[in-house]
């Protein structure tokens, strides 16, 4: 129940990913009472690579969790970017990325970054109920009467949708996804190579041709993850076409881009999704409030959604503090406060997603022209700047 707007009850948070394990963590030391399920039994052991830094990095030094992300290691020396026939046409040492942030930078899995938050999550006194999912919302004067799918049911002063891009709990609350989605024009898949026979080195290796992006990442000698970025135009695909939908858009591809497909042995990727960001008018509605992707997802491309994901649950629950649990002034200021961020680096991404990935009109020669130089000593620094280097927090309390 609540009186003057303030929260005299249960939290629940929908979605222990990224965005659900730092609310949860936050929520949980400020002293709410909270239920935290996620769909999926378990965490996710895999994931694509990606980088760290900027407003997640922010977060994480107020969690104290950076020395347990430098603490990631994997063979990654250098980003190489290689033509059809495997060459290296051009090359960046890794210690530049993280020379150029000051050094808050690491490269890891997104699912490392999940198990750090979870551990410190159980650290912080919070369960998870997984293989557990919110099938029905009622929006009452002082709670939310949630149905979950094991028929289970119960009433929440707040209910937080952080179960990703085809958020449940938004459904449930504002409708339909579609009204919401942006479709940038490509799909992308991950895949997990437990043990493959390609010579990768210590590198990032990058390889493009028209219509079609494919980068691989050692994890260690014999192991690999790979994940394809590709444009075509929007369909529904079944989860069990998904593998032939990839190695189709890859039919004739270079390097070893095509072979790796083949050299698959699993029935479907780790991960597949359109490119497809979500942009809604507003995250809450009464006592119910959106996070992360589930209400501004960028997209892989931006390179900065885990970043804003955290940014997002600390200021949820800083203006929870701050307005003395009134629930609706909390969530009005967290929007304010994100709202503009988020849509900067929508606009951005989808800028970027035209580019990336090369066109019939693109100019191999130029681009090539064009990655030397922004990977340079001198233009990396900028590039990153425009990434999202500077945190979405600073002079935040």
């Amino acid at each position: 129940m609540a009186i003057n707007g303030k929260i005299l009850g249960k939290i629940l948070i929908s979605g222990a990913g990224i965005a659900g394990l730092t609310l949860a963590t936050l929520l949980k030391e400020q002293g709410h009472d909270l239920t935290v399920v996620e769909r999926d039994k378990g965490l996710r052991a895999e994931g694509y690579m990606m980088d760290f830094f900027g407003s997640g990095w922010d977060v994480a030094e107020r969690l104290g969790l950076t020395d347990k992300l430098r603490a990631i290691r994997y063979p990654i020396e250098r980003f190489n970017f290689v033509d059809a026939a495997g060459h290296v046409y051009a090359s960046m040492p890794l210690t530049r990325v993280g020379q150029a942030l000051g050094g808050k930078y690491v490269y890891l899995r997104r699912s490392d970054l999940e198990r750090i938050l979870y551990d410190r999550a159980a650290q912080a006194g919070v369960a998870v109920d997984f293989g557990r999912e919110v099938t029905a919302l009622d929006a009452r004067e002082d709670s939310v009467h949630v149905t979950f799918d094991d028929g289970s049911a119960g009433d929440f002063a707040l209910v937080f949708g952080a179960d990703g891009v085809h958020s449940q709990i938004r459904r449930l609350v504002f409708g339909d996804e579609a009204q919401f989605a942006r479709f940038l024009g490509a799909y992308v898949a991950a895949y997990h190579l437990a043990d493959h026979k390609f010579h990768l080195g210590h590198a990032l290796n990058l390889y493009e041709e028209t219509d079609r992006v494919a980068a691989y990442y050692p994890l260690d000698d014999t192991r690999m993850d790979a994940t394809y970025v590709f444009r075509h135009g929007e369909t529904h695909v079944p989860r069990d076409e998904r593998l032939a939908f990839v190695r189709h858009a890859y039919d004739g591809a270079g390097w070893i881009a095509e072979d790796m497909l083949k050299a698959y042995r699993g029935h479907e990727p780790i991960y597949f999704d359109s490119l497809t960001q979500i942009v809604m008018p507003r995250w809450s509605k009464g006592r119910v409030a959106l996070l992360g992707d589930a209400c501004g997802c960028l997209t892989l491309l931006a390179g900065q959604g885990s970043h804003m994901a955290m940014a997002g649950a600390y200021v949820i629950a800083q203006e929870l503090a701050r307005h003395d649990g009134n629930f609706a002034s909390a969530f009005a200021a967290y929007e304010t406060k994100l709202k503009p961020a988020v849509a900067k680096r929508q606009a951005d991404a989808a800028g970027f997603a035209r580019v990336f990935i090369p066109s019939r009109r693109s100019r191999p020669w130029l681009r090539r022209l064009v990655v030397k130089a922004m990977f340079s000593p001198l233009l990396l620094p900028l590039m990153f700047r425009w990434f999202g280097a500077k945190s979405v927090l600073e002079g935040y309390p």
